[in-house]
């Protein structure tokens, strides 16, 4: 199974399939309406390349298909980036190596995992896991500047065999 802190680079081509995919999400989730919910300060564009490629990452370190789909997502709907030992996981990608796992309080989340892959385009590492009923507790809520967020340090993240 998958160790934490294990680096995962992109090649040459996947690099190309994120950057196709991010840009494709991007512009169809502004025509169908749905606004950017971004919590950093970071370019829309940037953000949108790096939780996918974040994604991609995850999925590949996994030995699992990424969701390559690029229609509407509504903000507020029950979706998952992958599916791993029939666990539906929402992967959580920040740009900085101290980040944490975070998860807006609105979003109405049915997965079963959070992921948090650290890093920049095209290069990430895998911090862990943790259980959605563990990160979305009331004592847990706080605030990065931009609403309520549940949020937990790299240090209560888990292996998947940890968890089960």
């Amino acid at each position: 199974m998958t160790s934490l802190n294990t680096v995962v680079e992109l090649t040459e081509s996947e690099q190309a399939i994120c950057r196709y995919i991010a840009k494709r999400r991007f512009e169809n989730n502004r025509s169908g309406g749905i606004q950017d919910q971004k919590i950093g300060a970071q370019s829309n564009a940037n953000v949108d390349l790096n939780g996918f490629a974040g994604e991609f990452a995850f999925c590949k370190l996994h030995n699992i298909m990424p969701d390559f789909s690029i229609n509407v997502r509504k903000t507020n709907a029950n979706d998952y980036d992958a599916i791993l030992e029939n666990k539906k996981i929402d992967v959580k990608t920040t740009e900085y190596p101290t980040g944490k796992l975070v998860a807006v309080e609105w979003k109405n989340d049915k997965v079963d995992l959070y992921a948090l892959m650290t890093g920049e385009f095209p290069k990430y590492t895998f911090r862990g896991f943790m259980r959605r009923e563990e990160l979305r507790r009331p004592e847990r809520l706080g605030t990065l500047g931009r609403g309520p967020t549940y949020i937990a340090r790299q240090e209560e993240l888990k292996t998947l065999n940890e968890l089960f």
